[in-house]
């Protein structure tokens, strides 16, 4: 399939903020480079940097959504392809945590380039809430069509549940995998997790 002009430019950025690269440090003529086309084609679709950043993130995360989406869609069983999930976090986390020091780099340098590009993502916000909130029912209906779960609970209570088991992979890579926080030694296998964080989804809902 050939990829649009925007979808070369949004990936071309990406690579760069994958290569370590600051985000003051990032110019329009770097990500035509790096896309292969001419600066001033990137002009014909943003009007500047910042837009083309925010909305690279925006075009990533909104990606890694369908992705999981996809999974679910497989018609594999509930059980199967929540943890399919689960475990699809992990890799999609180290790309997470290059962009966020990016922004934390962004912050120490440049606070209009930090205001500029979080207006820009609040645009794109809204609709990511919603396709995770798409994402999140369609796991709970699933596990609910199964018999996981008896019932359909309360939106927050299920979005809660959904949330809460995602954020055991995203809490131990932050924290306990990499030893930000604890002294103490806490290591699990990502299998490990994933079950972790899988019996946690059944025991607030089942």
């Amino acid at each position: 399939m050939v990829k649009s002009k925007q979808e070369l430019i949004y990936e071309a950025t990406l690579s760069l903020i994958e290569d370590n690269y600051q985000l003051t440090q990032i110019k329009v003529g770097d990500i035509a480079k790096k896309a292969n086309i001419g600066k001033g084609t990137i002009y014909e679709y943003f009007d500047s940097k910042e837009e083309v950043i925010s909305e690279a993130i925006a075009y990533m995360i909104k990606g890694w959504v369908q992705e999981l989406e996809d999974i679910l869609e497989e018609n594999e069983g509930f059980e199967k392809s929540f943890r399919s999930i689960l475990r699809n976090i992990f890799p999609m986390m180290e790309k997470k945590q290059q962009i966020f020091m990016g922004f934390l780099m962004l912050s120490k340098s440049s606070e209009n380039s930090v205001d500029s590009l979080h207006k820009l993502m609040e645009k794109n916000n809204e609709d990511i809430q919603k396709k995770l909130l798409h994402l999140y029912e369609k796991i709970v209906d699933k596990s609910l069509e199964e018999g996981i779960i008896n019932e359909k609970p309360d939106l927050f209570d299920w979005y809660f549940a959904v949330n809460s088991a995602i954020m055991c992979v995203l809490i131990y890579e932050d924290q306990f995998a990499n030893q930000k926080v604890f002294s103490r030694n806490v290591e699990y296998s990502q299998e490990e997790i994933v079950e972790k964080a899988y019996g946690t989804f059944v025991k607030l809902l089942g």
